[in-house]
């Protein structure tokens, strides 16, 4: 049996009345081609893509659904209470793959199908930041990211997010960034404008095809650095035959599972950073802090910040890895007399996957 399209003016089949085979749950009649036409894509809201709902349930789990999407919600998604629930519904922020209005009292049995929620952002405002874009490439564009914004719509940063603002800047739902930064971290970020050319760029960054440079801020280090040794799982090489007139820093990285910190372990290496110091001095504070330039060749969490600290030399204005003047971890805004961190993506270098050509892109 071809199965219709939903669309919001459903009518309940009971399984006990339905053909063999179907869907206890089906759309009225005449609706064509669902689910084996492909649906549209779903349209943006102030630069926010829905969120399917469901998706881990079967088809069979959802043909034994009993009771109302609503009540499947509440019972399903911890974080939304009922009200916030009803809400949603109410706003028609809940719908089908089509993107025709789900209500509240839709059968739960309509997870068979493709759900979909425009999520509410808490965050959200008006007066988002404006995003400068440094330079545009055919069909994608590089910003500088200012500090304090995540990257992308993450827990409670949804629309005061670097995506969320250059989109609605722009105009455009389908920016999307080939790489991240942390959200403490400033600097270069590429954005491709077109669904097509999003891998492309993205493995750009993840085959580690991009030199990427760094200005960071820290005390001078030892013409020698010393760490831990072994023990602590990080090589140290001063002046290599591959960098010469650099600090090689090699070591194996691991996120900690739901804490913020990640750690250096024994093992295979999996975090390569270069870095080497400027004439460049900065004062912080009365106290006078080195700049360095630094090369990452992998791309781990806190990787920079990591290796610096393991050098003894945390960044100033890390609140992570014990950095000087750092404000308490967690705040919004840095307080007056603390200090951010000292960390900006200054250059990007790649050849571009559509033109074949080399491109340099810095920050003064």
């Amino acid at each position: 049996m071809r199965l219709p399209r939903f669309a919001p003016n459903l009518r309940v089949v009971s399984s006990s009345s339905a053909p063999a085979g179907s869907s206890p749950c089906a759309a009225p009649a005449g609706a064509q081609g669902w689910p084996r036409r492909r649906p549209p894509r779903l349209p943006d809201r102030g630069g926010l893509h829905p969120v399917r709902v469901g998706k881990r349930v079967n088809v069979k789990q959802a043909r034994a659904l009993e009771g109302t999407l609503a009540q499947w919600m509440e019972a399903h998604i911890p974080r939304l209470t009922r009200v916030e629930i009803d809400e949603a519904f109410a706003r028609g922020d809940v719908c089908d793959a089509w993107g025709a209005i789900l209500d509240a009292s839709t059968p739960a049995r309509i997870l068979e199908w493709p759900v979909y929620m425009y999520w509410a952002a808490a965050d959200d405002t008006a007066d988002l930041p404006h995003i400068p874009v440094v330079y545009r490439g055919d069909g994608w564009l590089v910003v500088n990211k200012p500090k304090g914004l995540a990257t992308q719509p993450r827990g409670s940063y949804v629309a005061r997010t670097v995506t969320v603002a250059l989109r609605r800047q722009e105009n455009n739902a389908n920016l999307s960034p080939a790489h991240r930064l942390d959200r403490a971290t400033s600097g270069l970020l590429l954005f491709t404008e077109r669904p097509e050319l999003r891998r492309p760029y993205q493995e750009l960054f993840a085959q580690r095809k991009v030199r990427k440079v760094y200005r960071a801020v820290a005390v001078a280090l030892p013409d020698t650095p010393i760490v831990g040794g072994s023990d602590e799982g990080v090589a140290v090489s001063v002046d290599p035959p591959e960098m010469p007139g650099w600090i090689k820093v090699e070591s194996r990285i691991e996120k900690v599972e739901r804490v913020m910190v990640s750690r250096i372990v024994p093992g295979e290496v999996n975090a390569l950073t270069y870095l080497r110091a400027t004439r460049e001095r900065v004062s912080v504070r009365g106290r006078e802090f080195t700049v360095y330039e630094v090369s990452p060749h992998h791309g781990r969490t806190h990787q920079i910040r990591l290796h610096f600290a393991a050098l003894g030399a945390p960044l100033v204005g890390d609140p992570l890895y014990g950095g000087f003047n750092a404000a308490p971890y967690g705040e919004d805004q840095v307080p007056e007399g603390a200090s951010p961190l000292h960390l900006e993506a200054v250059r990007l270098e790649f050849t571009d996957p559509q033109t074949g050509e080399d491109v340099c892109i810095s920050l003064p």
